[in-house]
């Protein structure tokens, strides 16, 4: 590679690194890069999604600063709490004893007693080999108070149980079979919250007697979020929630089926066909998308011969959304892309078909330090990376603090992207404000 080349493929030359079972932009055995751009993972934060929960977080402190960041900005300062690990903590491994004095001490100035705790273990303990689950069922025992031991390890990041996956996963645990029956009612699985109410799938669920969407967001008890161990079940929308929804199946006996947020007719078309497979009912959805395609043309009328950068910050598969926005008659030259999923595959081949030119770049690659002396002409940037690499562009962030779906969500991406242009903009705040934390 040239000195001052970024590392990137083209969309067809991806479909070659599929053929090769890679699941990565990033080459093989390549060194990576950590952008500066902000795209955290969510573990605090899905922690304290827990009603009436604590964590305490045993780390050193720059592990430490991060997740009292996400407490401040997430409004759970009160709920969490960090037990620093300094050097000689590594060496003789003397914080193990800590934890139960650090708990005791946590339980005795708290004025209601929590409902469930998690302790949370950084690298330096997996590294270390601690055994953090013993420690949580001896807490367990003592103060008759559900604890789970969770770990916050960006070591584990590309094997297969990520922290994105395991914390869910330990979230979920604390849902316990119940003997009362099943109740009309359908959880999701996998995001920071629930499906929009705007979304058209609710009133589509209510229609064919399947109950509402259920999110663990929708409760400020823990009692009361023991109602989800008793939903008919489980819709993953977001493949951080997997092992939890493997595990729930497991352990309560709940199905699920995987069918993530997408933005082109064709693939919500696609989404609801899958959905009426799982739940074995026909779902009746051609009036909303009938509506929505009248609003949609609208908005192609409004934002004709517009030229987008997609992310993998963004709350969408990137490579969907390509293929969305150039359905929609937008130019897509450029996609930042890390993961390549199953899903990805038929959305790579489309686009490898009708938009060959489509340069993929990677924010992980060592030479995307320089990226930024290349200034990309786009007139939009879809999500926190693209934004962050084009920084000429608007920028929308596309986030997970909502959750579009169905036909109402494709309406409201085209929404958002007309909004952008009318608004003053301020990257560096959306930065700042955009929950993107630990």
């Amino acid at each position: 590679m040239k000195p001052n080349k970024q590392f990137h493929v083209s969309i067809s030359e991806l479909e070659d690194l599929i053929l090769e079972k890679q699941t990565k932009v990033l080459p093989l055995n390549c060194l990576k890069y950590a952008s500066p751009h902000p795209d955290g993972w969510c573990i605090v934060r899905f922690q304290l999604l827990v009603p009436e929960s604590i964590v305490l977080f045993v780390a050193p402190s720059g592990c430490g600063r991060h997740g009292s960041i996400a407490g401040i900005q997430h409004g759970y300062k009160k709920r969490l709490f960090i037990l620093q690990v300094d050097e000689i903590d590594i060496v003789t491994s003397r914080h193990l004893e800590r934890v139960p004095l650090a708990v005791e001490e946590i339980l005795a100035d708290m004025k209601i007693r929590p409902k469930a705790i998690f302790v949370t273990a950084s690298c330096i303990d997996d590294l270390l080999g601690s055994d953090y689950d013993s420690i949580a069922k001896d807490l367990e025992a003592k103060h008759g108070i559900p604890v789970k031991a969770c770990h916050m390890d960006p070591i584990a990041l590309d094997g297969k149980t990520p922290p994105q996956l395991t914390v869910q996963e330990v979230a979920y645990d604390f849902l316990q079979p119940s003997k009362e029956g099943t109740i009309d009612a359908v959880n999701i699985i996998g995001g920071v919250t629930n499906i929009d109410q705007r979304s058209e799938l609710h009133q589509v669920l209510a229609d064919a007697g399947l109950g509402r969407c259920k999110h663990i967001t929708d409760y400020k008890l823990f009692e009361e979020f023991q109602l989800m161990s008793r939903s008919a079940y489980n819709l993953l929308i977001k493949p951080a929630g997997k092992l939890a929804a493997v595990q729930m199946k497991k352990k309560l006996g709940i199905p699920y089926s995987y069918v993530p947020a997408v933005y082109g007719l064709e693939s919500i078309d696609e989404t609801y066909h899958q959905l009426e497979e799982f739940f074995g009912v026909d779902l009746n959805t051609s009036r909303h998308r009938a509506e929505a395609q009248e609003v949609i043309s609208f908005y192609q009328q409004k934002l004709r011969g517009l030229c987008v950068a997609v992310g993998a910050a963004a709350n969408a598969s990137p490579f969907e959304l390509a293929r969305a926005l150039t359905g929609y008659g937008f130019q897509v030259p450029y996609i930042f892309g890390r993961d390549i999923l199953p899903t990805d595959w038929m959305h790579i081949k489309w686009l490898k078909q009708h938009c060959p030119s489509i340069k993929v770049f990677t924010d992980e690659h060592p030479s995307m330090t320089r990226f930024l002396n290349r200034k990309l002409k786009v007139d939009l940037a879809i999500g926190f990376d693209a934004g962050y690499f084009c920084s000429e562009a608007k920028t929308l962030l596309l986030n997970a603090d909502t959750q579009p779906y169905g036909y109402r969500g494709a309406v409201s991406l085209l929404e958002s992207m007309l909004d952008v242009f009318q608004k003053p903009q301020n990257f560096r705040k959306q930065l700042y404000d955009g929950g993107m934390a630990v």
